[in-house]
């Protein structure tokens, strides 16, 4: 089993805690005292590899969301927001971020044979990863965070600890150990949390950005964009499938959207319909897709491991996308058979007159057929524009 590129563990303790009170304690001492009495304020045992969390080698001084580095008076200020935080019995989490340092030097980040770190490249991740995941915990006000780089011979790791001065986290009864009830605040973070920040912190190092960027452009403005056209030719089987679907599809149009339950039946001739589409029409995107897809896994797979959980994660990922793809496409086909529809009745209302004969859906005409092959037309222009813009916007933030 491969080793993941990044790793995070975390834990909490409460306002009482010792370990609580000799962290801030330690805050405005020297780094070398602080790493050297590492033990008494770290709660975490081991950092995600499975190597015991010994006191650091080596580590860098403390940063926060705002300072790279802390003169004394901030240092102060920083300790007394964490004894505030105690005196209200805020919990404290702490989490660490283990990296491979194969992957790190992989990135240019780290340099085995000189000791070169890019310190602020770090840093950086670490402060998009904790926005990230203090926002989805509700606590982009009330949270107050710091953290160092500690540089040891096998994993790289950065060693975080995060307070609220003025707690959000309610109070709650729990069962200890011994079946005794105690009334404390609530620590623990939801999973989909820890998961965001580590995943933010990763795509910050490696700028997937583009890469996920292109899947999405793929899908939304190549594939299958929202104002498409279809081909101006239209296989006979396509046709055939075509109508079939139209004839089965419900009364009330209001039904007439891909993932609702009320067209399940039809669900799978739309995709059939999808997929000749773009093996008619779109080969060289579909192929695009499907790579730029698999490129993707491989590389949430070596960051991530290859467990069995991870492997759900990073599967399911691209079994997503390729179901945005095909809910897309068939949006775009349902949303004109609609049209369609309403016009046929329009044009059945109109010449029965007073007469309430049951309306009955026939095969698309060709004058119809043609309106749903301009459905999915590749408008090139549109999405060239939109790709160059997208690019004087990147040398604009680049200042280029």
């Amino acid at each position: 089993m491969s080793s993941p590129a990044i790793v995070n563990v975390s834990k909490f303790v409460s306002g009482n805690a010792k370990k609580f009170g000799e962290y801030v304690n330690y805050i405005d001492r020297h780094e070398a005292v602080r790493s050297n009495n590492f033990s008494k304020f770290n709660v975490n045992a081991f950092d995600g590899y499975h190597n015991y969390m010994e006191n650091p080698e080596k580590s860098t001084g403390l940063f926060t969301a705002t300072q790279t580095q802390l003169s004394n008076q901030e240092k102060e200020q920083l300790k007394k927001a964490f004894q505030l935080a105690q005196t209200n019995d805020s919990i404290m989490w702490q989490d660490v971020i283990s990296f491979d340092n194969k992957f790190l030097e992989e990135q240019g980040i780290y340099r085995a044979r000189t000791g070169y770190l890019n310190e602020g490249v770090l840093q950086e991740a670490v402060r998009k990863g904790m926005a990230a995941s203090l926002k989805a915990e509700g606590m982009e006000a009330s949270g107050v965070w710091a953290a160092s780089i500690h540089l040891n011979t096998d994993n790289i790791h950065v060693h975080i600890a995060l307070v609220e001065p003025h707690p959000t986290k309610p109070y709650k009864t729990f069962i200890n150990k011994q079946g005794e009830s105690y009334t404390a605040r609530k620590g623990s973070r939801k999973q989909g949390t820890l998961d965001l920040m580590k995943s933010t912190v990763v795509n910050d190092l490696i700028s997937r950005d583009k890469e996920l960027m292109k899947i999405s452009e793929l899908i939304h403005s190549r594939i299958a964009p929202a104002n498409r056209e279809i081909i101006p030719l239209m296989s006979r089987p396509m046709r055939q499938l075509m109508n079939e679907v139209y004839q089965e599809l419900p009364d009330d149009l209001r039904l007439w959207k891909y993932n609702n339950q009320a067209i399940t039946g039809i669900r799978s001739k739309l995709d059939v319909l999808t997929t000749m589409y773009m093996e008619e029409y779109y080969p060289e995107e579909r192929i695009e897709l499907t790579e730029a897809l698999n490129e993707q896994v491989a590389t949430t797979k070596r960051l991530y491991g290859d467990g069995e959980k991870e492997k759900g994660r990073y599967e399911k990922y691209k079994s997503n996308k390729e179901n945005e793809l095909y809910a897309k496409v068939g949006n775009v086909l349902l949303r004109e058979m609609r049209g369609i529809r309403k016009e046929e009745k329009q044009h059945y209302e109109q010449s029965v007159g007073d007469k309430r004969e049951p309306f009955t859906p026939k095969n698309l005409q060709p004058a119809y057929l043609n309106k749903l092959k301009k459905a999915l037309r590749k408008d090139f222009d549109s999405m060239k524009n939109k790709k160059k813009y997208q690019e004087l916007q990147e040398e604009m933030e680049r200042g280029e």
